[in-house]
């Protein structure tokens, strides 16, 4: 690395000086920055090439950062024996520091053949320079820069610069009162907005009372057709739990006489059968007129399922135009809930009445299987 160049219109000599530290300094750097921090590369074709002198001076270099850094981590009245004080330490490094710029700058191949060995251990893939160093460089050639322009300027350049910085000034205070004025027409404009949107807030509150209005009385009527549905649903269950044990206990007794009479004599089976068969049809009857009372509460049920569905419906499309209204949405949707578990509710108990029927009418087919079979075994 060489001097950097001064710039031509310097001619004040403290300045020329200022410039000529700066870049003696950055050379230095430059040149300390390709030297590798605390560790040399372990390559003996490099240490040969270097002789002996040159690669005892870095190794006590390396040896002397090493010790620095190692005094820095250690706090105060923790040094032993072996480390000296952080001033002792800094006075030494700094010495060196010195010592290996001159010796650098003196033979400059000395830092390509470090680069060299530092990229065949790394293979390639570690930076020559790190990026805090990189960016401190970068930092001072900025400050060189700077201090160039800054010293090489005329008393009529300052001047007209100063000028142009207060035309630009002056032009960022307009702008300023202009934007006042853009915020004084932003807030008559906002509170014309806010206006509107209080006639609108209005309009929403009173459409809100009209569909609270609809909501209460669609819930009434729901209400009053899911209680008519109960208490006659409770009503058809007990008729036709207490029609169900009629007819058991009235079977029950009559095999029981079957029996009793089989043993007393045989001649009046054939008539006790007449009647068995008889009464067998009473029940089935009974339970045919059963489901048939069961599929018209079916069928009624299914109307109302319809009411209701097209009460959804309306429902929908009133919510479709009031999507702000949340909270109403969301009491609206636990009254759904609640109708649904009802209608759910009601299903079940239906299945449990259609599963009470069928497993009647699967008895009474299986004992008149029972009972052609018998006939068939007699013949």
């Amino acid at each position: 690395a060489t001097m950097a160049a001064v710039p031509p219109r310097l001619t004040n000599v403290e300045a020329q000086r200022v410039m000529a530290v700066l870049s003696d300094a950055l050379s230095k750097l430059d040149l300390l920055s390709r030297v590798p921090q605390c560790r040399l590369p372990h390559s003996e074709s490099m240490r040969d090439s270097l002789g002996v002198d040159v690669t005892q001076l870095l190794d006590e270099h390396v040896a002397l950062e090493r010790q620095y850094v190692a005094v820095t981590a250690t706090p105060e009245g923790c040094l032993g024996g072996t480390l000296p004080d952080l001033e002792t330490a800094d006075d030494e490094l700094r010495h060196s520091t010195r010592v290996v710029c001159r010796l650098l700058r003196e033979a400059p191949g000395i830092v390509t053949q470090l680069q060299a060995a530092r990229a065949t251990e790394a293979g390639g893939g570690e930076a020559i320079v790190s990026e805090t160093m990189s960016r401190f460089l970068s930092a001072l050639h900025a400050l060189q820069e700077q201090a160039g322009a800054r010293l090489s300027t005329t008393v009529e350049e300052d001047k007209e610069g100063r000028e142009t910085f207060e035309e630009v000034k002056a032009r960022d205070e307009k702008a300023g009162q202009q934007i006042k004025q853009l915020r004084k027409e932003l807030r008559a404009e906002r509170a014309s907005r806010e206006a509107d949107v209080s006639s609108r807030d209005a309009v929403l509150r009173k459409l809100r009372a009209t569909l609270d209005t609809i909501t209460n009385t669609a819930a009434d009527e729901v209400k009053a057709i899911e209680a008519e549905g109960k208490a006659q649903e409770q009503a058809d269950h007990a008729t036709g739990a207490e029609r169900e044990a009629a007819l058991r206990a009235e079977l029950a007794r009559l095999k029981g006489e079957l029996g009793s009479r089989r043993k007393e004599h045989r001649e009046s089976e054939e008539a006790l059968r007449k009647k068995k068969a008889r009464c067998e049809g009473e029940v089935e009857q009974w339970i045919a007129k059963y489901d048939a009372e069961v599929g018209e509460r079916y069928e009624e049920l299914k109307a109302l399922k319809a009411i209701y569905a097209e009460e959804t419906a309306q429902l929908a499309e009133l919510e479709a135009h009031f999507a702000r209204l949340a909270a109403e949405r969301e009491a609206e949707l636990e009254a759904e809930r609640r109708v649904a578990e009802e209608l759910a509710r009601q299903q079940a108990q239906e299945r449990a009445l259609h599963d009470g029927a069928a497993r009647i009418q699967a008895v009474f087919r299986g004992k008149t299987e029972r009972r052609l079979l018998e006939k068939r075994k007699a013949g």
